[in-house]
């Protein structure tokens, strides 16, 4: 699918006060619309079986115009909208925006399909959709796909603690949210304040957001630059962040800051992420790309997913790449590489069980201290064929591989190499190389030290980028557990080679 920003609001004079919304550019699909920040990402390969897909729209409720440009008017969509069902558009051949002036209401079931040509815009004034319900209920079930937005605005209000000033595109307030090929560029929602979240779409209440084949570009936030998550179950598949930023400062408590693409906090609640891409977000406290707080050890799902370039403040800042605490995790097949923060360059993990962090790379991440992992309180479980190399400190810095630790947490079938561990109370559960010259302190009791001749970090198959061993790597046969692929998907034989990527 792909999308075409026009350059003016449908229905407006190109010099007419709506705002036409962004500069045209086709979206998903490997180009770029931009709305003067980084614009789209394109959309990462179906790399993961999608939970849900299309809503048939082959027999609408509504037609929103009637086959030309200046049809598709504020006034027709609203009425549509307003009405619920299924809303589809017919605006003739070249892409349209429409400019709402203020937040259309949905109160009814509804799906909206823009058939790929139509933006919904707010104009850099106001937010564009609200789900209007309550916190307590899952309906409405509002759809949305095929769909462009951008302008979605919602305050300038300092430090707000109002959560309503979050989801400059759409506002979930209860319901249930399916987003589905959809593309959110350059919607800002308040800049700072503690609980304000999600630049394009936040969400709150019992019901879940889903997310598919989407994708997220210059958008911004207090916190959850790109999505705000409160208190319900998030599903993101096969979709992309770029440049996104969470604005605000000093975490919670204090001004926001946290989850440059992704914030999300609530209790009984499960987070999936898989076959997804996070590049280049930002976060002015904790969390460059995702910011995650449970309450009793709920499940986080992160498979065949790439964070990469993503950066927390460098003075203060917690987690270049993800913030994870009170969570149960479970992490696969997934690369975290050239993420940036004061602590903890690429993973922050904080008083957390880990059922699994299993074919995973960690590569060329820096910070202060903890340039690849930072360990905090207990952490139980095992991190396995890992390949943790060639993260790096700031001057003056220490523990360029992992600092922290628990006794209680181990590695097993791993290669460390080129960083080491400084204050870490790590175990051993198998063999692991480790071979970090003067890079730091070993990082288990019982490494090999030995060069497991990785190459460099590159496209070796599947979906992530990996460290391929070469085929005399000491690293081939040498573990004795082995899961059935590795971070590829490639099937791995037993023996198999220690690290996260087989070598036959």
């Amino acid at each position: 699918m792909t999308f075409a920003f026009a350059n003016a609001a449908c229905g407006d004079s190109a010099t007419g006060d709506g705002g036409g919304g962004a500069t045209a550019g086709p979206g998903p699909g490997g180009t770029t619309a931009s709305t003067g920040g980084g614009g789209a990402p394109p959309t990462p390969d179906a790399t993961c079986p999608e939970p849900i897909g299309l809503a048939d729209v082959t027999t609408p409720t509504a037609v929103v115009g009637d086959g030309t440009a200046g049809s598709c008017d504020e006034a027709a969509l609203r009425t549509a909208l307003t009405a619920g069902g299924v809303v589809v558009f017919d605006c003739g051949e070249d892409p349209v925006t429409i400019t709402v002036t203020s937040q259309i209401d949905l109160g009814v079931d509804t799906v909206i399909d823009g058939g790929g040509t139509v933006t919904l815009s707010g104009g850099d004034s106001t937010r564009i959709l609200h789900v209007a319900s309550a916190w307590d209920q899952v309906s409405p079930h509002i759809t949305v796909q095929n769909l462009a937005f951008t302008g979605g605005f919602t305050s300038d209000v300092p430090n707000t603690k109002e959560t309503d000033e979050g989801g400059a595109a759409i506002f979930r307030d209860g319901g249930t949210l399916d987003v589905v090929q959809c593309e959110f560029v350059g919607n800002h929602a308040a800049s700072t304040g503690q609980d304000v979240s999600g630049g394009a779409i936040t969400s709150q209440g019992v019901g879940d957001t889903t997310i598919v084949a989407s994708v997220f570009g210059d958008n911004s936030s207090s916190n959850g630059g790109a999505v705000g998550n409160l208190g319900n179950g998030l599903t993101v598949v096969n979709s992309a962040f770029d440049g996104n930023g969470a604005t605000g400062t000093d975490g919670n408590p204090g001004n926001g800051g946290n989850g440059g693409a992704i914030v999300f906090d609530g209790a009984d609640t499960t987070m999936t992420i898989c076959g997804s891409v996070f590049t280049n977000n930002t976060a002015g406290a904790i969390g460059g790309a995702m910011f995650r707080v449970a309450y009793s050890e709920e499940t986080t799902r992160i498979d065949r997913c790439t964070f990469d370039s993503n950066a927390a403040d460098a003075s203060v800042g917690l987690a270049g790449a993800l913030y994870l605490e009170h969570t149960t995790i479970a992490m696969t097949a997934s690369t975290l590489s050239r993420n940036s923060a004061h602590y903890g360059g690429g993973l922050w993990i904080g008083d957390s069980a880990i059922s699994a962090i299993e074919n995973v790379t960690i590569t060329d991440n820096v910070a202060d201290q903890g340039g690849g992992i930072w360990v905090a309180g207990s952490v139980t479980g095992t991190l396995s064929h890992v390949t943790l190399a060639n993260n790096r400190l700031t001057p003056g810095g220490y523990a360029d591989g992992l600092f922290g630790g628990s006794p209680s947490l181990a590695f097993t079938d791993s290669i460390i190499v080129g960083n080491g561990c400084e204050d870490a109370a790590i175990g051993s559960t198998g063999p692991n190389i480790e071979h970090s010259g003067e890079a730091g302190s070993p990082c288990t009791p019982d490494g090999i030290d030995v060069d497991p001749e990785l190459g460099d970090l590159g496209d070796n198959g599947g979906p992530t980028k990996t460290m391929l061993p070469s085929k005399s790597s000491p690293a081939i046969g040498a573990a004795t557990t082995c899961p059935e692929t590795d971070q590829r998907g490639e099937a791995r034989p037993s023996p198999c080679t220690l690290g996260a990527v087989e070598v036959e």
